[in-house]
């Protein structure tokens, strides 16, 4: 075994060094190196090294059909799904509320690698197949939820104009509304930005008579596309469902446009439309946020506190910890193009390590579990392994 491991060293050393460069690692090497390293007993090492900080899983929509082609971080089969979830409940990830775990965190009494799952948009899939998977586990989530499109009941407009262009075969199109003819070998992204552009102008009903003009001269049928209930956020009534059983609904901004160079009043009258919506349908406190497609500036933390949010998620990958700001939480963005050995890479924290090395934070985290350590009346990472990340010595696996 020692003889294996001294012929690993070289080779996982010489990919180890490749996470610590700006360039990014392609997954024909990323992965065979996180299975060495877990083979090693890293991910056990990082597990317990990292045990202290907040895991935050971000997840879009559930595919009501297989709209994961599409977008494969947007959506997720549901099978996929299940096994994440599965995945957390047998290796021990509590998985605690948005509310008591931001709670817990700023007091610094989280359990062991506690775990929050998120999901953002409010589509209509996370009630048509998540609810009884969430139900059937029983496990905490937070949705947050625009809510220009239950205002206007129609397929979201940038997505479902995207999908079109996506699935098309045609070779040329001419765009309705004058807007021109493009062949699409060569034009499709100068087409479609035209299209998002024009449609985006345009009031909501008009909006939906745009989307089945595109489909049409797409030759797509978009009938197909309501049928299916492709691209739908929930409806009142769903919402309110999801609601009673449970599932925690929380800000996400009423038209789910957002900047970082907005003002204060844009800002306000988003938050403003969003919670009187939502407050509505919904009795429990909306006092959590997520910024829309990540987006934020430093300075809208001080006004979402204003308007009495406690806290707002990023879907900048990392661990959350004591000293993380509250209005820049950060998530694991979750969804097909993450395999197996890569989401248990970051549960596990070893994707964290490997991010405080890039930026030469890894002494701090050391530095803070030492601390926690000698809290607790311990001096050394020794002892028996346990699910919550104690390493044992005289195991490497």
């Amino acid at each position: 075994m020692k003889h294996e491991l001294l012929q690993l060293g070289l080779p996982v050393a010489l990919s180890l060094g490749l996470f610590t460069g700006r360039i990014s690692v392609p997954p024909a090497v990323l992965r065979p190196t996180l299975i060495v390293a877990k083979f090693l007993g890293l991910f056990r090492l990082a597990r317990y090294i990292t045990r202290d900080g907040l895991r935050i899983i971000c997840y879009h929509g559930v595919a009501v059909a297989e709209e994961y082609k599409y977008r494969s971080r947007l959506f997720i089969d549901k099978e996929l799904f299940r096994r994440r979830i599965e995945y957390l409940q047998l290796k021990r990830y509590p998985i605690l509320p948005l509310g008591e775990a931001v709670e817990a965190l700023a007091q610094d009494r989280l359990p062991p690698c506690a775990t929050v799952v998120t999901m953002d948009d409010g589509w209509e899939g996370v009630y048509l197949v998540a609810l009884p998977i969430i139900k059937e586990l029983g496990i905490p989530v937070t949705l947050y939820v625009p809510t220009f499109y239950i205002v206007h009941p129609m397929p979201v407009f940038t997505v479902t104009l995207s999908y079109l262009f996506w699935r098309t075969t045609a070779r040329r199109v001419e765009l309705p509304r004058g807007l021109g003819e493009f062949f699409l070998d060569s034009d499709a992204e100068q087409a479609e930005a035209l299209a998002q552009q024009v449609g985006g102008t345009l009031p909501a009903a008009d909006r939906l008579q745009f989307l089945k003009e595109m489909a049409e001269a797409l030759d797509i049928s978009f009938a197909e596309i309501e049928t299916q209930r492709l691209f739908r956020a929930v409806d009142e009534h769903q919402l309110r469902q999801l609601a009673d059983a449970g599932v925690d609904i929380q800000l996400h901004s009423h038209r789910h446009q957002w900047s970082a160079d907005d003002s204060r009043t844009t800002v306000e009258a988003e938050i403003s439309d969003n919670r009187r919506f939502l407050e509505q349908v919904v009795s429990r406190p909306l006092e959590h946020f997520c910024y829309p497609s990540g987006i934020h500036g430093p300075h809208q933390g001080e006004w979402l506190a204003a308007l009495g949010v406690k806290s707002a998620t990023t879907i900048e990958p990392g661990l959350n910890y004591r000293d993380t700001p509250r209005f820049a939480l950060r998530r694991m963005v979750d969804g097909h193009p993450v395999s197996d050995i890569e989401f248990e890479a970051e549960m596990t924290g070893f994707m964290e390590i490997i991010r405080a090395l890039r930026e030469r934070r890894l002494p701090r985290m050391l530095r803070r579990r030492v601390r926690a350590d000698c809290d607790d009346g311990r001096s050394s990472i020794s002892g028996s392994d346990d699910e919550n990340g104690t390493p044992d010595a005289a195991r490497s696996s």
